[in-house]
């Protein structure tokens, strides 16, 4: 039954598979994982890039195939093995690369709390996300690419100055939120963890030598700036006080610009390298502001009134310029490189998309209309020619997407 399946998921991909990245994937087991070992592999077709060739055996016995006459430029080799130790009713999978160095591990008990889909999930990541690394570093895909496939938390992507790095936090690590660092150029990912505490919204510096990020390490909300090399050893709290600090930025290479709660609401508030502290006094009132973002000087923020969350200016003579503000909530503001467009997260369609606005025709598009699923947290890459962001996909926790950015809705 499961070889009529995949045959005829097998039609529809060769007409639309045009990759140069392949995957030949053979996977392995007992009579005790052969649902198992089932289900890894329709997940695996369920959820392959349309870019990517891939070949799938189950104990040596081909069961999908998109393989055509072209050979792909990159080729991985990955074997699974998937075991159950009646004993302890845990099942355990492994993955191995061609020369039987192991890659990856994941275990289930059906006792446990962890749901069967989710561990699934889990099994399957590995040879997608090294296909999709690859789709990205080449530049191989279409208009979409999910970058990432794990069921844990993927999120609050950014982007290095040089577009060598894409930093996002992640909690594969033991359900702990880190900073997890891709290369951009070599196609690997980094975990970062830092002992004690959890991460949010990391941030590269204007000249990509530091990241700020919010973070737990003094047992509530603060902000912090870390440099990328040695790391763990020079973290450096910035914010003050007893109440939480969250939503970092760069104001400029020496200066972090961040919210902080106050008695009355909360506010922004800039910080030097050197933990000088200053707190910036909007000529307007807002009930609450967020996420702030700045670009020339220009300081974008997302402001809350009357129960509504719009994105908002303070330009550089002191004034409040209302950027995009409808019936609807706006969120999670992100300026181009050339300061032209913005991006923002709206509930216009009932859930979740992302938006750009021209900044100079006030012509707005949704970038992920395609996308049935709330999204959240766009950010637009070094050379203008990305916006990635984070979905979240029913019941799986949030990945990582990237979408071609194209100026205009014509183009």
């Amino acid at each position: 039954m499961m070889i009529r399946v995949l045959v005829g998921m097998l039609i529809v991909c060769c007409i639309v598979v045009f990759g140069s990245v392949g995957l030949k994937i053979n996977l392995s087991g007992s009579v005790e994982t052969k649902k198992l070992v089932e289900d890894i592999s329709r997940s695996i077709v369920s959820l392959l890039p349309k870019e990517v060739y891939a070949e799938i055996k189950v104990n040596d016995e081909v069961v999908f195939s998109n393989w055509l006459d072209e050979q792909p430029e990159v080729i991985y080799q990955q074997s699974l093995m998937a075991t159950y130790d009646g004993s302890k009713d845990v099942y355990e999978v492994s993955w191995f690369d061609e020369n039987g160095q192991r890659l990856y591990s994941c275990v289930y008990t059906p006792r446990g709390e962890r749901p069967y889909f989710e561990f699934v999930r889990e099994c399957v990541h590995l040879p997608l996300e090294r296909a999709s690394f690859w789709l990205l570093k080449n530049d191989r895909f279409d208009e979409y690419l999910t970058l990432t496939y794990h069921p844990a938390i993927d999120e609050y992507g950014t982007f290095s100055p040089d577009g060598k790095y894409f930093a996002f936090i992640t909690d594969r690590r033991a359900g702990n939120r880190d900073i997890a660092l891709f290369d951009l150029q070599e196609g690997t990912l980094t975990i970062l963890p830092i002992s004690g505490s959890s991460e949010y919204f990391p941030r590269f510096s204007p000249d990509g030598k530091r990241i700020a990020f919010q973070g737990s390490l003094h047992g509530f909300w603060n902000i912090y700036v870390m440099p990328l090399q040695d790391y763990s050893r020079n973290i450096v709290l910035l914010s003050a006080g007893n109440s939480p600090a969250y939503c970092p930025n760069w104001f400029s290479n020496d200066v972090v610009i961040y919210v902080q709660d106050t008695e009355q609401g909360n506010a922004l508030f800039t910080a030097t390298l050197g933990r000088r502290r200053t707190r910036i006094n909007l000529p307007e009132p807002f009930d609450m502001v967020f996420s702030p973002v700045v670009h020339d000087g220009i300081i974008y923020f997302v402001g809350l009134r009357n129960s509504n969350f719009g994105i908002y200016a303070l330009t550089k003579d002191g004034k409040i310029v209302e950027v995009e503000n409808t019936q609807f909530n706006e969120h999670d503001p992100a300026i181009s490189p050339d300061g032209r467009y913005l991006a923002y997260a709206s509930n216009v369609t009932g859930y979740y998309t992302i938006w750009v606005k021209d900044l100079v025709t006030e012509e707005k598009w949704c970038v992920t209309e395609n996308i049935p699923h709330d999204a959240f947290y766009p950010v637009f890459s070094p050379d203008g020619k990305y916006i990635a962001f984070s979905v979240y996909e029913g019941r799986y926790e949030p990945d990582i997407w990237f979408v071609r950015f194209k100026p205009s809705r014509s183009d």
